[in-house]
């Protein structure tokens, strides 16, 4: 058995055929149900996006045909002989948050079974109402807040979750940036321009691939090189519609305006935009729409395109993905935007002398939560443990125990010269490393 998801024209619930000839009646009415009416499921389950739905639909679609090819009948499968051993094969070696979305996806499917009264085997383990009490660092009224907490509800069919404190695992150096641009480049510069762009606005792989040339729904009108330096402004402002359906405004610097215009517009763009309207846009399949589905539309490249590859097709999330997959380096666009906050935060502190120290994250939030998108202080904090934590392994090195007169010469003060040094080799190279093969070329 195999099911396919088809999408009604505009529609975010999928249609799930059978072998592309039967409705699978069941989970249709569950995705509708959980898009349009998701408290007939659960009475205090919250609306899903149709991105989230999406996803979901994926999710079910990979364990009945799991089941189907087990033999099993879905309504006939037992959580700890089936469900849960079919979850954990298909998810691997992913963290724990993967195996919990995907186990309360299964579970508000059998749960829908249940309310339509289909008879169910799957006994899922219990959901208890629990209360966290929460941090009060922040919360400067907490004297008169004796009993601060909130309720929430524990589902015992989950893995225990180790809460990430930092992003130190998803930051790459300037060096390593710098080989992944011209890996990228190879590929097709337009892949390369779209990494330092994420770099260095911190935005998004899909809202990326949404910016204009010069205008869309969100901005009025955006200037290219030429016209920035005429206009003697400071940045540009973009506008975009991000993760979650909400509307952020970030700023564009000189540096990054510059580099699109002179390593991509110029060099490229017409020449591919003219493929575009002559080639691409007379094809059967073209499309401007990608990936995720917000409200009743998907996201989708802008009238006015920006993103083309050598052949005028429009760049989507999954081609940059592909694209950095390619380059062989292990590194995933998602880790600009975690490398490129942690590196503007270094800076910020270098040049105001500020020693990174999560007490002073309120001091440096606005650096970075408007460019970011996000308003949690907690979010700033992770940064500054990212560089607490980079600080840490640089450091680790130097004080192994070993001969007591190198360890005794090191805490002399060796130790934090040398680490100083690995810090800014690791932050601090500079720009011109990322072209050095074309500086090179020039040159000869």
């Amino acid at each position: 058995m195999e099911i396919e998801l088809v999408w009604p024209k505009g529609g975010a619930v999928p249609v799930p055929l059978i072998d592309g000839l039967r409705l699978h009646t069941h989970l249709s009415g569950f995705l509708a149900t959980r898009f349009y009416y998701p408290i007939g499921i659960k009475e205090n389950m919250s609306p899903v996006t149709g991105g989230s739905l999406r996803q979901i639909a994926y999710d079910l679609k990979a364990f009945l045909e799991a089941l189907f090819y087990n033999d099993i009948e879905y309504t006939e499968a037992d959580f700890k002989d089936h469900i849960e051993k079919i979850v954990e094969a298909q998810i691997g070696d992913s963290n724990a948050t993967t195996y919990n979305t995907r186990i309360t996806r299964i579970r508000d499917f059998y749960d829908y079974l249940s309310k339509e009264g289909i008879p169910v085997k799957a006994s899922f383990p219990a959901r208890i109402v629990k209360k966290h009490f929460g941090n009060q660092d922040d919360n400067y009224l907490s004297h008169t807040h004796h009993k601060w907490s909130t309720t929430y509800e524990s589902d015992e069919a989950h893995k225990t979750i180790i809460l990430k404190e930092d992003y130190k695992d998803q930051v790459i150096s300037i060096e390593k940036y710098g080989e992944l641009y011209r890996a990228l480049k190879k590929i097709d510069p337009v892949y390369a321009v779209m990494a330092q762009v994420m770099m260095q606005t911190l935005l998004r792989i899909a809202d990326v691939c949404e910016m204009p040339v010069h205008t869309n729904k969100y901005n009025s009108y955006i200037k290219v090189w030429p016209e920035f330096q005429l206009s003697g402004a400071e940045l540009q402002k973009y506008s975009t519609l991000t993760k979650r359906s909400k509307l952020i405004t970030v700023d564009i610097f000189p540096l990054t305006i510059q580099a699109l215009y002179e390593d991509y517009i110029k060099p490229y763009y017409r020449g591919r935009k003219i493929l575009f309207d002559s080639d691409y846009m007379k094809r059967k399949n073209a499309t401007l729409e990608f990936g995720n589905i917000r409200n009743l539309g998907r996201r989708t490249c802008p009238d006015d395109i920006l993103w083309l590859t050598a052949t005028g097709t429009p760049v989507k999330p999954y081609m940059v993905e592909d694209a950095f997959r390619a380059t062989g380096l292990g590194i995933h666009p998602h880790m600009l935007r975690h490398s490129g906050a942690t590196h503007m935060l270094w800076n910020f502190c270098r040049i105001h002398n500020i020693e990174p120290d999560v007490r002073l994250a309120a001091t440096i939030m606005d650096l970075l939560k408007e460019q970011l998108g996000h308003s949690d202080l907690e979010t700033t904090r992770m940064y500054v443990r990212t560089i607490n934590k980079l600080q840490t392994r640089k450091t680790m090195p130097f004080i192994i125990p070993g001969n007591k007169s190198i360890i005794d010469e090191r805490l002399a003060g060796k130790i934090s010269q040398d680490t100083n040094e690995l810090m800014a080799r690791f932050f601090e190279s500079r720009i011109e490393n990322v072209k050095t093969d074309e500086l090179v070329a020039k040159r000869s």
